[in-house]
C-alpha cells in the first residue's frame, strides 16, 4: 500500500518543521503556509490524504481555509491542533464529520496515533467519518517520575498530577516494568539512585525497542560543572537540579516532549 499523504499547514516555525520531521517517518508530508490560495495550488498538486491545520503562531486561522476543505474537499478529513481554548473557537466546525481536534500540550506519539486513526477510518469508509462531540476531549501526557525519595515523588505528583498522568517508580526496575506496562510520554528519571542508577535505567530504556524513543529528563541534587557535563554526555532530553522548581519542571517537559 502507498504511503499516505499528509498536507501541514501552518506558520514555518520550529515546531513545523519538527512536526513535519516526526511525521515523515511514517508518512508523505508537505509544508504549506496558511494562505488561501497557496493552500488551493498544493492541494491541488499534492493531493493529500489529510490535512493538518496548526493554530500555533498565526493568530486566527483564516476560516475561508476550513470553509475551502468543506466545500471542495470534504473528503479528506481536517486535524485541528491547539489549545483548548484555540480549538474551542473552532468548535463549530467539529460538527462537521470532516473535522477532528487534538488538544496541545500534547506528545508526537499521540499525534501519530491520531492520525493514523483518522486515516484507518478514510481507508475503511472512502471518506472522513469521525466522531462528533459536544467537547473537545483528549488523552493527557502520561510522565513516569523515577526517584528513591518518596518526598521527592509526592511534590512532583503534586505539581503535575492537575495537567498530566503522572505515575511513580522508586527504583530503575521498577521504572522499566511500569513503563513496558503503560508507555508513558516522557520519563523524570533520578540520576543517582542505588543499585540501578539513571546511567543504568536510561541504558536499559534505550535498549528496549519498545522504550528507546521516550523523553527522558534527569533529575540531580549535584551542580558541580564535572558532575552536569557527566549527565549531559548521556544526552538526556534535558535535566533538572534538586530541589525542583515548579515553573523549571513544567518548562522542561514541554520541552522535551516538542510539544506540538
Amino acid at each position: 500500500m502507498s504511503m499516505k499523504k499528509i498536507l501541514l499547514v501552518g506558520e514555518f516555525n520550529q515546531i513545523m518543521k519538527s512536526l513535519n520531521q516526526h511525521l515523515s517517518t511514517r508518512f508523505q508530508t508537505q509544508m504549506c503556509v496558511d494562505n488561501l490560495e497557496m493552500i488551493k495550488g498544493m492541494v491541488k498538486m499534492f493531493q493529500p490524504d489529510m490535512t493538518v491545520l496548526s493554530l500555533i503562531g498565526v493568530g486566527e486561522l483564516d476560516q475561508r481555509i476550513l470553509n475551502f476543505f468543506s466545500d471542495k474537499y470534504s473528503y479528506i478529513p481536517i486535524l485541528l491542533v491547539g489549545t483548548v481554548e484555540e480549538c474551542n473557537f473552532y468548535q463549530k466546525y467539529g460538527e462537521r464529520e470532516q473535522v477532528d481536534f487534538i488538544i496541545r500540550p500534547t506528545s508526537l506519539g499521540m499525534l501519530l496515533q491520531k492520525c493514523d486513526e483518522m486515516l484507518k477510518i478514510t481507508e475503511s469508509s472512502g471518506e472522513a467519518q469521525l466522531p462528533v462531540s459536544e467537547e473537545v476531549v483528549t488523552k493527557r501526557t502520561s510522565v513516569l517520575a523515577v526517584d528513591d525519595s518518596g518526598i521527592l515523588l509526592r511534590s512532583v505528583k503534586a505539581i503535575l498530577e492537575k495537567d498530566y498522568d503522572v505515575t511513580v517508580a522508586t527504583s530503575g526496575m521498577m521504572a522499566i516494568k511500569q513503563a513496558k506496562k503503560k508507555r508513558p510520554d516522557l520519563i523524570l528519571l533520578d540520576y543517582e539512585m542505588p543499585e540501578w542508577d539513571g546511567r543504568k535505567t536510561l541504558e536499559e530504556i534505550r535498549n528496549d525497542e519498545e522504550l528507546k524513543d521516550i523523553p527522558v529528563v534527569f533529575l540531580t541534587a549535584i551542580a558541580d560543572k564535572a558532575h552536569i557535563a557527566a549527565v549531559l554526555g548521556l544526552r538526556p532530553s534535558g535535566y533538572l537540579l534538586k530541589p525542583i522548581d515548579k515553573q523549571v519542571l513544567i518548562d522542561t517537559i514541554e520541552k522535551s516532549l516538542v510539544r506540538i
